[in-house]
């Protein structure tokens, strides 16, 4: 690349996914992770913009052990559950061979491949022992086979890394954290963040609504954990795997994402959820006052990295919390939906750069509620609901 290049060009976040500690840890006794044994990870991953060139960035965040990879290779998905063209090698100062120490993060260097957007590629990794502690938790379709098979483009796994809930779907990615593209100097990213509500498809719908009106230089970029909180990191039992609080990982799930002018962001209502749970908790019942005072924070720490940010209101809950026959996790009563009522009345008001309303979702016979044909549990979006929101992003918020 010659000087002229070098300067119209620019580091821009294609695809990444939020960090969690993965595997289940109930202190002080159990500790169970998912391990590789000389096996090889494939994770099918769909890039939002087209470049020449790339980065990966593999994280061990969560790990209080060192991770070792053998052999990391990239190449272009073509079909059946995660085959490929062939697959080039990616390496890290140099050499194939990675170390990572506990909580260490590392860019590779970069790499003549050719990606397009919403054209899905796979990253593989070869590892000969290493426990899968730091997972991206939604966005990779990951496969696992024996042996190393990075250089494989017939693949024939033996397990997929793919959990699903009424209220949670797990497409898992071991590892890998993001890739970037080499793009040019007006490209930039949209980053969708929040909680299980936002962990779904509405980032592929949005790259698919930008390329419909036109916009070929953005990308967006998904930073939503399931059982996300804005204020509290995760209590309860699955803990780990609803992250850090948003507060706490702004800055590295958001501002360490090269290119970021925009972000999406719908966040709040497990603050008030989760601690009236039994089966989560929290050490306070949160308020409005609480909430929205988080918000404000997110806001002010978008605007001061002169990042645009545009707030979702949160959408309802009524009838959320079946947990067993007989048994309910969370009840709704007036003065959960009161605090609601007055974090939503704040954010149609509040100093963001926009306003994205979703009272479409709201049952016209019972507004407290979510309409039954666009929900999964009464508090989870299905694929048309999420179409629907996407879509109802005032178009001025994206150009």
């Amino acid at each position: 690349m010659n000087e002229e290049n070098k300067a119209k060009t620019k580091w821009v976040g294609t695809w990444s996914s939020s960090a969690a500690a993965a595997g289940i840890h109930i202190p002080p006794l159990i500790h169970l992770n998912n391990g590789l044994l000389y096996s090889t990870a494939r994770s099918v991953i769909c890039p939002t913009l087209g470049g020449d060139r790339i980065r990966i960035k593999i994280s061990n965040r969560y790990n209080k052990k060192s991770l070792h990879i053998s052999e990391t290779t990239v190449a272009t998905y073509v079909g059946g559950k995660a085959d490929t063209d062939e697959p080039i090698n990616v390496t890290f100062g140099g050499k194939k061979e990675l170390t990572l120490a506990p909580g260490e993060e590392i860019l590779s260097d970069t790499l003549e491949f050719k990606v397009e957007a919403l054209k899905k590629i796979a990253v593989s990794f070869y590892v000969k022992h290493a426990v899968m502690r730091t997972k991206s938790l939604y966005g990779g379709d990951t496969y696992l086979s024996p042996g190393n098979c990075t250089h494989k483009k017939k693949y024939a796994p033996w397990w997929h890394l793919f959990f699903k809930t009424d209220f949670a779907t797990l497409q898992t990615a071991p590892f890998l954290t993001r890739v970037d593209v080499l793009a040019d100097d007006d490209c930039y990213a949209i980053v969708v963040a929040g909680d299980s509500t936002m962990t779904n498809q509405k980032p592929y719908y949005l790259a698919e609504r930008l390329r419909r009106m036109g916009i070929t230089n953005v990308a967006v970029l998904q930073q939503a954990l399931n059982g996300n909180r804005i204020l509290e990191d995760g209590h309860g039992l699955l803990a780990n795997i609803y992250g850090e609080s948003m507060l706490k990982r702004f800055d590295k799930d958001i501002l360490d994402c090269p290119g970021v002018k925009k972000i999406i962001f719908k966040e709040g209502i497990n603050d008030m959820l989760h601690p009236r749970c039994l089966t989560v908790g929290g050490p306070k019942m949160t308020t409005a006052e609480d909430i929205i005072g988080g918000i404000q924070k997110v806001i002010d720490l978008a605007h001061k990295n002169d990042i645009k940010i545009y707030v979702s209101t949160l959408t309802p809950f009524k009838g959320w919390g079946k947990l067993l026959p007989g048994i309910r996790d969370f009840t709704w009563t007036q003065e959960t939906q009161d605090i609601v009522d007055e974090t939503n009345a704040w954010i149609k008001n509040c100093p963001a750069d926009g306003i994205i309303n979703t009272d479409f979702i709201c049952d016209e016979n019972d507004r407290e509620m979510m309409k039954k044909e666009y929900a999964i549990d009464l508090l989870h979006y299905r694929p048309e609901a999420q179409k629907i929101f996407i879509e109802n992003i005032d178009e001025s918020f994206l150009r």
